[in-house]
């Protein structure tokens, strides 16, 4: 059956022919954009967040550098024990004043690998102001243990500890405590290294471990 010519007509017209409302329905679409309530909204919904994680976010950097220089600072005794092993002739090392930043660790006699002085700031990645580094050995006029410093005999073991300062621990032991700047006396933030037989046995601990 054929459609008739009359019909044809008309639904070639029908197709052909645009939407009258074609163009002013694209132009609303592609003009429209955000309002300024929903960029407000927006913007107080991204400083909620950004005051929920920014506390966290710094105390997760600040753990990750007091992590960093209390294994150099762990690394550095370790070196010290054996290298005076190694030599056969006692290595005294010791760590700077909480004042130095950044901190720094140093050998005498020099090491033949790294020299004297080395600074404990992972090359350059901690950056000035931001960790500070304590040892218990303050107490001058005692020649066996100069002042934040610690001496490894031929065998490695310890020439004398220092008095320990935390009251639950009676036993000498030399620590070196590394911190953010400025935490409290007993934050949890803080780690150590801690050089706890004459033998010169040691390990690394944290929070209240380190008083």
């Amino acid at each position: 059956m054929k459609t008739p010519p009359i019909l044809l007509k008309i639904l070639h017209n029908s197709a052909a022919k645009p939407s009258p409302n074609f163009n002013k329905t694209a132009s609303r679409k592609s003009d429209r954009g955000f309002t300024i309530i929903e960029l407000l909204v927006i913007v107080i919904m991204l400083g909620i967040l950004t005051a929920i994680a920014a506390p966290s976010w710094l105390a997760f950097i600040n753990r990750q550098r007091v992590r960093t220089v209390n294994d150099r600072v762990f690394q550095s005794l370790r070196l010290a024990q054996s290298e005076a092993k190694r030599t056969k002739r006692d290595i005294t090392i010791t760590f700077s004043a909480p004042s130095v930043d950044p901190p720094t660790v140093t050998f005498d006699p020099p090491l033949a690998t790294g020299g004297s002085t080395q600074t404990l700031n992972a090359g350059g990645e901690i950056k000035p102001g931001t960790i500070a580094l304590s040892t218990n050995a303050i107490a001058p006029g005692d020649a066996d243990i100069p002042v934040n410093s610690i001496i490894f005999d031929y065998q490695g073991n310890v020439k004398k500890l220092p008095p320990s300062t935390n009251p639950a621990i009676t036993n000498a032991r030399f620590v070196i405590t590394v911190a953010p700047v400025n935490a409290k006396p007993n934050s949890a933030a803080r780690q150590c290294a801690i050089v706890e037989t004459i033998i010169g046995g040691m390990r690394t601990a944290e929070g209240t471990e380190c008083n």
